[in-house]
């Protein structure tokens, strides 16, 4: 009987240790969780502030001339890369919004705007396909923008902790 009731409360403790040690890890995990989130929203913020700075630096000082070429570069890329990716899927991009629509639709569906017929023996790829402009915003704009979307995220952390 002493060993059953021996039995017993060592399986007890080792209950207890195991639910500490679990809650312990627990917590642990959140934490870490909690810290990426933040992280996240931090490089969010360094980003909004660099995208900034470019956009209201045209000509780069010397220490960033680097950084403007990668960045440039890497537009082209893209402009480039978005440009096979309509072909492919066989769509083309709306010369007045910047939608991606059905090569043989007629008009936007975003925008509505009357889209010329093309005709592949007679249009080039670049009177085809436009790449889309990015929407010129103000400096406020810009900057309402990367705060309102860092607030968000903000809010969003918050409520997840109560």
């Amino acid at each position: 009987m002493a060993f059953l009731e021996e039995l017993g409360k060592t399986l007890s403790d080792t209950g207890k240790e195991v639910a500490t040690k679990a809650k312990a890890l627990t917590e642990t995990i959140q934490l870490k969780t909690q810290i990426s989130a933040e992280k996240t929203k931090l490089d969010e913020a360094y980003a909004v502030i660099g995208k900034q700075f470019y956009e209201a630096n045209e000509e780069p000082e010397e220490a960033y001339a680097k950084a403007y070429e990668a960045i440039r570069a890497s537009r082209e890329r893209i402009a480039a890369l978005e440009m096979e990716l309509t072909q492919s899927e066989g769509t083309r991009i709306c010369a007045e919004c910047g939608a991606k629509i059905l090569k043989d639709s007629f008009y936007c569906g975003k925008c509505g705007a009357h889209v010329k017929e093309a005709s592949a023996s007679s249009v080039t790829n670049e009177e085809t396909f436009v790449e889309p402009e990015e929407p010129v915003l103000s400096e406020e704009e810009n900057l309402a923008s990367g705060i309102n979307k860092v607030n968000e995220e903000a809010f969003e952390s918050t409520e997840e902790k109560n």
